[in-house]
C-alpha cells in the first residue's frame, strides 16, 4: 500500500509551519521531520539538505522500518537512522521532529536535562527531558542512545546536537518541540536569577495521570 497524496500534503503543511517557527533556522541543517503512515506502516521523511517550503509531495522519501528506500529520488535525511530506531522502539509514535532550537539545544550542549518547570512540560513531554549521550550523526549508536534516553517520554535532548520530539501525530510532535523550547527558556531565565524550582516528583506523577484526560484526545 502506497502512502497517499493527502498524507504527504499534510506532512508538508507541518514541515512548513516548523520552518517558519522559532524552532529552526533557514537553509540546510535546520533539522528533520518524519511520520509513520498507519495504513502501510511506512515512514515518510524529509530529504537531506533542502528547505521544507520548496518541497513537493513527491520529493519526500518513503522508507521501510528496516531503512530500505521504498520510493523517492532524493537522498533521505542522515537523521533517518535515529528516526527509524525510535519508530521500531515506540509503536505509539506517529511523528518525529528533530530541531536545533536554541534554548533547548543550549542545554543539550551543556549536558543538562530540561526540567519540568511548568505543567505544560509534564503534559506534553511526560516529565523532564533527559540527555542522550553524544554519538556521531548517522550512526547506530546515536539511535540507541536516543531510544534509551527517550524511554516512554515524548522528548529528549541530544548531547552536542539538538532536540528530538515525538507524538502520536506529526502535529503533536511539533507541539511537543515548541513546549520543550518554551520550558528551556523559562528554565534559563530562572537559573539566571538563581531561583530554579521545578515541579516536585509527586506533582509530575499527578500531572502525567491528569494528561490522560486532558484535551480532546484525538491527537494523543
Amino acid at each position: 500500500m502506497a502512502i497517499n497524496k493527502k498524507f504527504r500534503e499534510d506532512f508538508l503543511k507541518v514541515a512548513v509551519n516548523f520552518e517558519k517557527s522559532e524552532l529552526t533556522t533557514f537553509g540546510p541543517g535546520k533539522g528533520s521531520i518524519s511520520a509513520r503512515d498507519l495504513g502501510s506502516g511506512q515512514i515518510l521523511i524529509t530529504p537531506s539538505g533542502l528547505g521544507f517550503s520548496q518541497l513537493l509531495p513527491d520529493d519526500l522519501i518513503v522508507l521501510g522500518l528496516d531503512g530500505k528506500k521504498i520510493s523517492g529520488d532524493l537522498k533521505p535525511s542522515l537523521d533517518s537512522v535515529f528516526h527509524l530506531a525510535v519508530y521500531r522502539a515506540r509503536t505509539d509514535v506517529g511523528g518525529i521532529i528533530h530541531t536545533h532550537s536554541p534554548y533547548a539545544t543550549s542545554y543539550a550542549c551543556s549536558g543538562k536535562p530540561i526540567l519540568p518547570m511548568i505543567m505544560g512540560m509534564v503534559i506534553m513531554v511526560g516529565g523532564q527531558a533527559d540527555v542522550a549521550p553524544f554519538a556521531f550523526p548517522g550512526t547506530k549508536e546515536l539511535g540507541e542512545n536516543i531510544v534509551r534516553a527517550l524511554g516512554k517520554k515524548n522528548a529528549t535532548i541530544m548531547e552536542q546536537h539538538g532536540v528530538l520530539a515525538v507524538g502520536k501525530t506529526l502535529s503533536r510532535a511539533l507541539s511537543v518541540a515548541s513546549t520543550l523550547e518554551n520550558t528551556a527558556q523559562i528554565q534559563f531565565l530562572c537559573e539566571s536569577r538563581g531561583e530554579l524550582r521545578p515541579l516536585d516528583e509527586k506533582t509530575v506523577l499527578d500531572g502525567i495521570e491528569f494528561e490522560k484526560g486532558y484535551g480532546q484526545g484525538k491527537n494523543k
